[in-house]
């Protein structure tokens, strides 16, 4: 597929299906792919979590729990919702004391998720980049590990393609000003 068409083209899928199929390996092979996303003097500060199909309902149980404290009908909701996808990663940004480093290792990572998520479609499979707010919850960080100094960046649902997803026009075509 031409770069520009996938740009143009890809979309994020949120149809999702209990009997979809995802080939993690080749999954994997594309992640490998996307470290190569422009990142700031080579710190590539991201780490992804795995989160395969056969584990999605024990983690969708845990962070359900910790994300919707007394709240079962929210909680069943989550966990339905979340149960169909076809895997998924929790995406983690190292953080940086330094404003200007950290604002890098954020640029970073939104430019290997895209990259990723390009791959995904260019290769027939589709995905979903979600940040719900629940994301800053100190217990929900402790049910997939993460460390003291990374930020969640959301999760990457993996999916199967979705072509019936067509692009909405786009409003800020015309972003340059000139001086």
């Amino acid at each position: 597929m031409e770069l520009k068409k996938a740009i143009e083209e890809r979309r994020s899928v949120k149809k999702y299906d209990y009997d979809m199929y995802i080939d993690e390996e080749k999954v994997f092979s594309l992640v490998d792919l996307a470290t190569y996303a422009p990142n700031h003097g080579m710190r590539e500060p991201w780490r992804l979590v795995y989160i395969n199909k056969k584990q999605i309902p024990e983690f969708a149980e845990e962070v359900a729990q910790s994300a919707f404290v007394n709240d079962p009908a929210k909680q069943e909701k989550y966990i339905n919702k979340v149960t169909k996808v076809g895997g998924m990663f929790v995406i983690l940004s190292k953080r940086d004391s330094r404003q200007k480093e950290n604002l890098e290792n954020q640029m970073a990572i939104g430019a290997f998720v895209q990259n990723l998520m390009l791959l995904m479609h260019d290769e027939g499979m589709g995905s979903c980049w979600k940040t719900p707010a629940f994301i800053f919850n100190p217990s929900f960080r402790k049910t997939f590990g993460a460390q003291d100094d990374e930020d969640v960046c959301g999760f990457l649902y993996l999916t199967e393609k979705d072509s019936s997803v067509k692009a909405a026009e786009r409003k800020n075509r015309s972003l340059i000003t000139e001086w």
